[in-house]
């Protein structure tokens, strides 16, 4: 009999340690963080619903790929939030460099895998780019659903969650462009300290 493919439980070791990788944001109603794999999920499915609904001429196959492969270097590299310092941003691109090669290594027999997560972190397209955008805009529609929590509970004040997506809406997609400044319009209408 021919053993199993390893791959088959390379995967699925892949999926449960990202399962145990925890975000900032809360899954709703309750005190769990949302996870990696929870995100992703999330993130594909708002992918999806934009790309059919707006009738977005992109590659929807590539972009389902790509959200589900998107935070897979923080395997390895962890998660920074978003609004960390500038020094811990740029440490984390460095160790999701190197988290990258590694996963190269451990699935070089799954090559669209290694494709997605080297496209992805190129942003070598507009699907790539179109993906980082919605994984921006999924952070702050969790946000405002949970009354802006996890936002509270580090301090992001009003001025700083406002430069922070207003410098993201500069480098977004431009096939989204207009909903996301249409979403952080209205944020900024609910956010926890806005000004009155």
């Amino acid at each position: 009999m021919a053993e199993p493919n390893p791959l088959f439980f390379a995967l699925q070791r892949l999926v449960s340690d990202l399962s145990l990788i925890n975000r900032n944001h809360y899954v709703l109603n309750s005190d769990k963080q949302e996870n990696d794999i929870e995100h992703s999920f999330s993130v594909a499915l708002l992918c999806w619903f934009i790309i059919e609904h707006y009738q977005i001429d992109l590659d929807l196959a590539k972009i389902l790929k790509y959200a589900m492969v998107h935070d897979f270097a923080e395997r390895y590299a962890g998660d920074v939030n978003t609004f960390a310092s500038q020094a811990a941003r740029e440490k984390k691109v460095e160790l999701e460099r190197a988290a990258v090669k590694k996963l190269n290594s451990e699935f070089k027999d799954f090559k669209g895998l290694v494709k997605a997560l080297n496209d992805y972190d190129a942003k070598a397209d507009d699907e790539a780019l179109f993906v980082w955008t919605v994984d921006k805009m999924q952070a702050m529609i969790l946000g405002d659903l949970d009354k802006w929590r996890p936002y509270q509970e580090i301090s992001i004040t009003y001025e700083t969650f406002e430069k922070k997506y207003q410098e993201q809406l500069t480098m977004c997609s431009r096939y989204c462009k207009d909903i996301f400044e249409a979403l952080l319009a209205y944020c900024k209408t609910t956010y926890y300290d806005r000004p009155v």
